[in-house]
């Protein structure tokens, strides 16, 4: 009988798949170009994503220290170019590219990362206009920080110097370009910050690439610029180049020269205007005193002041006149008041009962309480009867 197939387990099969997988020299450097999706950045630092174009769909690990290198954050939908090799995951017997390394596709990986910066500390409110700080009109003490072998710091000396002799300018070192830039960067901030007197940091460097230009572009840079209780001006490269630095910080010097200008003022222009000033104050201080002595002209050819008797007569005249007035108005409410008194005891005579009995009518009432009897059937229950005249009363004894 001829042997029957080999029979693998699941593990078996799995692993002489890796084996054939791992020994073939191409996959173990393939490049390979799709969209990502899936993307999922785990707790553990490692990064999972799924790469697939029209046809089809390639599971996709890059190990944490890899991720650590990447210049920017993957999203889904995003077109990479992706270098690694082909294993098998043997617990889940699919195979995998575990990635090396990253390109994205369209834009280069730092401008990537510029644009996700940008976008990440817009949204938390660092480039707002109202957290920026007015910086002073002539500051006492600026704090520079660049490179000391440069141009940039004897530019900005000169020019301030000229603007505004005696400016106090400290120097901090700073590198400004390469992979040390940004923790550079970062150590100078907190250092001006402990200098007594400043009160203004610039930090400036010449133009340059935009690789060169991208320690400025750190997001460790840009918080610490944030947190500065110091105003900061980013004078960054030329008036074209534009950095995290300069939208973080609270003034942007397309140059650093023009930083100088944008800080110092003018010392001839401030005497220029100072004069001017002095001109308007004396101007308006003589304006002032014309209009201050035609006042007093006109108050003292007041007849008050000419002849104070004048007006003493004329208010004793004005308390006559009103003092008669008011006796007056005084008569003639009493006048009123008297008529309608008249009018009341008129009524009240009418409706006197004297008056009604005057005229030969009388009143019944009861001689014990004096209760009025209006009618004969109650008189006639009554042992005594008193009647009331107009000019007496008679006791009387009811006999029908």
């Amino acid at each position: 009988m001829q042997p029957g197939p080999y029979i693998f387990s699941v593990k078996e099969l799995t692993r002489y798949i890796k084996a054939l997988l791992e020994r073939d020299g191409t996959l173990q450097r393939v490049v390979v170009r799709g969209e990502i999706s899936n993307c999922k950045y785990h707790s553990s630092g490692h990064f999972y994503f799924t790469l697939k174009d029209d046809a089809s769909e390639l599971r996709c690990v890059m190990w944490r220290d890899r991720v650590q290198a990447l210049a920017f954050r993957c999203e889904d939908g995003m077109k990479v170019t992706a270098e690694g090799s082909i294993a098998v995951y043997e617990r889940a017997g699919q195979y995998q590219l575990y990635a090396h390394t990253l390109q994205a596709e369209g834009v280069g990986n730092l401008f990537l990362a510029f644009e996700q910066l940008k976008r990440k500390l817009e949204a938390e409110g660092l480039f707002a206009p109202a957290r920026k700080r007015t910086l002073p009109y002539v500051p006492h003490g600026i704090a520079l920080l660049t490179s000391p072998t440069g141009a940039v710091a004897h530019d900005f000396v000169t020019v301030s110097g000229r603007r505004w002799p005696g400016r106090h300018i400290v120097l901090v070192p700073t590198p400004v370009q390469g992979p040390g830039a940004p923790a550079g960067i970062v150590h100078s901030l907190a250092l001006a910050r402990r200098i007594p007197g400043i009160d203004v940091i610039v930090l400036a460097r010449g133009g340059g690439s935009f690789e060169e230009l991208n320690g400025f572009n750190d997001e460790s840079v840009a918080r610490a610029i944030a947190a500065s209780p110091i105003p900061v001006v980013s004078a960054v490269g030329h008036e074209t180049d534009f950095t995290i630095a300069d939208f973080v910080a609270d003034l942007r010097a397309p140059t650093p020269s023009a930083a100088a200008e944008l800080i110092v003022p003018d010392m001839h222009g401030v005497s220029e205007y100072l004069r001017k000033l002095q001109g308007r104050v004396f101007d308006r201080t003589r304006g002032l005193i014309v209009h201050g002595q035609r006042d007093l002209e006109r108050a003292l050819a007041h007849p008050a002041l000419r002849n104070p008797l004048v007006l003493v007569r004329q208010r004793r005249q004005d308390l006559d006149y009103l003092g008669e007035r008011i006796g007056e108005r005084i008569r003639r409410q009493l006048e009123a008041a008297a008529r309608r008194l008249q009018l009341v005891e008129g009524r009240l005579d009418a409706l006197d009962p004297r008056n009604v009995l005057s005229r030969g009518y009388v009143l019944v009432t009861r001689p014990a309480d004096g209760a009025l009897l209006p009618t004969a059937e109650q008189a006639e229950r009554e042992e005594a009867l008193d009647i009331r005249f107009a000019d007496g009363t008679l006791r009387a004894r009811p006999e029908r």
